[in-house]
């Protein structure tokens, strides 16, 4: 028997404010337990280089597990109890890493545990993820997703954000101050706490994160599943066959196939160049993600007016030609100078913010509401075959590279700068195979730009002007152009 009812327009309503109150909880799992805080367990437990893009790199691996999931959704029939159970359950594992410092093994098996069950934690995640996004998508009707997940991320940000703060500045408090409150403690743990400040730090941030997801679950009971319209054909092998025999949509897996790629290579090592080469505290590294949460938070819900109003290619592709300078801003920083970080995060909250939402949405547009787990569990496991595939190899150039240092002038140059380099080349030209994708209800990226342009120019000063200045060299440089093609002819 099928979980699912048909849900009226006040059922709609309530579910959408439960997604948002779940996910703000879930949030708080999220951001605790990834980016600057696994990174830096996986230091504190003694991990190399190379093991840090395997800490990187299977949860990528693990997004293949959506292809069983996909068939499982598909087969029984049962998004909410499969989404339900399988949350609760990756997210527990995490407790694992509350008691890992308190292990007696030694370093190298304490990383071999945490790389295990890191991984298992991720394939389950993974497992279930699609059954979420086929509830959600199905629940949010298309002419409405810009705006309600432009909203969402908006919310999901700012809890994001507090969270990213709070954590960081535990995770100082404890390794520098921590033992203040140890007269309050047991004895035991106080005891650890002095002896071992960092571990008890994370310890103490991922059972907040545990905490977290189990109060998610309990409004995860509580969201009303739509009807779900099954596909005939439930196989393993339909999770790739139909999704691959869409030509259009196998234009779009081609480009997440580059861009993982590109992206992938150097994702593994953001944070531990702030950790280890510019030796910032986890509360500067909070104030980067805090500052990109802030223009984010302001950025979701225009970029969401902008796909539901031109479509998700020209806001795809208006991102991609900023966020290609983004890793060449990291040569420039030191130690002494970490003012391109702050221009990071300010692009990347402008940026980032907008080819998220956009390659988010874009799957849903492209994919038929039959079928469509199908279509997304294809996306996310060659992606992540992929993002594996590159993290790994992005550890293994970091290890072989480990001894490298190039000074020029004030700055040294070490192995992650050639890791930000090779991703900060490649991904300008992703533009290629976004150019080659059919949105059927997207408008010119020309005109979007146009558009955008004029509205914001003209209500800053002398804007207009200066616009009026820019379409004038604009099309100028548009006739030369013609009259040289024709004097070609």
């Amino acid at each position: 028997m099928n979980s699912y009812v048909e849900l009226d327009k006040k059922q709609i309503e309530k579910g959408l404010k439960i997604s948002i109150y779940e996910g703000s909880f879930a949030a708080i799992f999220t951001a605790l337990t990834t980016g600057p805080f696994l990174a830096g367990y996986a230091l504190f437990l003694g991990a190399n280089d190379f093991q840090l893009g395997l800490v990187v790199a299977f949860p990528f691996l693990a997004q293949a597990f959506q292809l069983l999931g996909a068939l499982g959704v598909e087969k029984f029939k049962q998004r909410k109890k499969f989404n339900l159970f399988g949350s609760i359950l990756f997210r527990s594992i995490f407790l694992i890493f509350v008691f890992l410092p308190f292990f007696p093994q030694s370093q190298r098996a304490k990383i071999a545990i945490f790389l295990l069950f890191l991984s298992l934690s991720s394939a389950i995640a993974n497992l279930v993820a699609v059954a979420w996004l086929s509830w959600m998508s199905d629940l949010v009707t298309e002419e409405r997703r810009g705006g309600y997940f432009g909203l969402r991320n908006t919310v999901l940000g700012f809890i994001t954000m507090g969270s990213n703060f709070a954590g960081a500045k535990l995770i100082d408090y404890f390794r520098a101050d921590g033992s203040r409150i140890g007269a309050y403690l047991p004895d035991f743990i106080d005891r650890y706490l002095k002896e071992n400040p960092t571990g008890f730090a994370f310890s103490f941030i991922f059972l907040l994160a545990v905490f977290s997801a189990w109060i998610a679950a309990s409004f995860l009971t509580r969201q009303p599943e739509p009807k779900m319209i099954p596909h005939p054909e439930v196989n393993l092998r339909s999770t790739l066959k139909i999704p691959l025999s869409d030509k259009n949509f196998r234009s779009l897996i081609y480009f997440f196939i580059y861009w993982s790629f590109v992206t992938g290579i150097s994702a593994p090592f953001w944070t531990p160049h702030m950790l280890k080469n510019l030796h910032l505290d986890f509360y500067l590294i909070s104030l980067f993600s805090i500052l990109a949460g802030v223009i984010s938070l302001f950025m979701q819900p225009l970029w969401g007016k902008a796909i539901d109003r031109y479509g998700n290619k020209p806001v795809l592709i208006f991102n991609v030609c900023f966020i290609f300078l983004i890793p060449f801003l990291w040569l420039f920083a030191t130690p002494q100078n970490i003012f391109p970080l702050w221009i990071d995060a300010i692009m990347g909250g402008i940026f980032w913010s907008g080819f998220t939402l956009a390659s988010f949405n874009v799957v849903l547009s492209l994919s038929p509401q039959q079928g469509r787990v199908y279509y997304l569990a294809a996306v996310a496991a060659i992606n992540g075959l992929v993002l594996f595939l590159a993290s790994a190899l992005g550890g293994v150039i970091a290890q072989h590279l480990s001894d490298f240092r190039f000074v020029f002038k004030a700055q040294t140059l070490v192995n992650f700068h050639v890791l930000f380099v090779i991703s900060g080349v490649g991904r300008i030209f992703g533009l290629l195979f976004l150019k080659k994708l059919f949105e059927p209800k997207s408008r010119p990226t020309r005109e979007m730009i146009e558009e955008m342009g004029d509205s914001f120019f003209n209500r800053v000063p002398l804007g207009r002007e200066t616009w009026t200045l820019v379409n004038w060299a604009r099309s100028t440089f548009r006739a030369k152009k013609r009259n040289n093609h024709a004097s070609q002819g």
